[in-house]
């Protein structure tokens, strides 16, 4: 899954979930990879081992640091920098279009479109699914509003850029 931490400068750091392995009931290995201009500029690999209950993380399968409980936040502070984090999604405002526009991120596929022209939706529903990177990413809305047009079909191979779908906010 991707995952977008924009800063209010509208900077963002672009990270991918692209593997995930399950060593055991009790240990799985994930693949983080970094992206900048749609090529892969770092990778890591994290284990996450729960023991008594708790969770633990490991950078090398060898030593390892207990995680505190926590959910799944909407905002992540780095040094001085606080980025809103989004995932599965990019909001089109801050994508290059206007609020209700979707635009491709990267070059994809359009697997599934599950909107139809004039259904309502809610900010953060699936209006389709695009398949980039070898992976399936849900596209969501932004706004609350209306499928104003969709512009692609399934099976469509897409450039970065390409406007997908425009819904006009309530």
């Amino acid at each position: 899954m991707r995952t977008y931490l924009i800063d209010n400068d509208k900077n963002e750091i672009i990270i991918d979930l692209t593997r995930t392995t399950v060593h055991s009931h009790e240990l799985v290995e994930f693949e983080y990879s970094a992206v900048r201009d749609n090529e892969i500029v770092q990778r890591e690999n994290i284990f996450v081992r729960k023991l008594a209950g708790r969770y633990f993380s490991s950078n090398d399968n060898k030593r390892w640091t207990r995680l505190a409980k926590q959910n799944l936040p909407t905002h992540i502070l780095n040094v001085d920098t606080i980025y809103k984090v989004f995932r599965g999604y990019k909001p089109s405002g801050l994508s290059g279009g206007n609020d209700g526009e979707l635009l491709t991120q990267m070059p994809g596929k359009v697997v599934k479109i599950q909107v139809e022209k004039n259904q309502e939706v809610k900010a953060g529903e699936t209006v389709l699914i695009l398949e980039a990177m070898k992976m399936e990413n849900e596209i969501k809305s932004s706004v609350d509003g209306t499928v104003k047009e969709i512009h692609v079909k399934e099976g469509d191979a897409l450039d970065q850029g390409v406007l997908m779908l425009e819904i006009e906010p309530k």
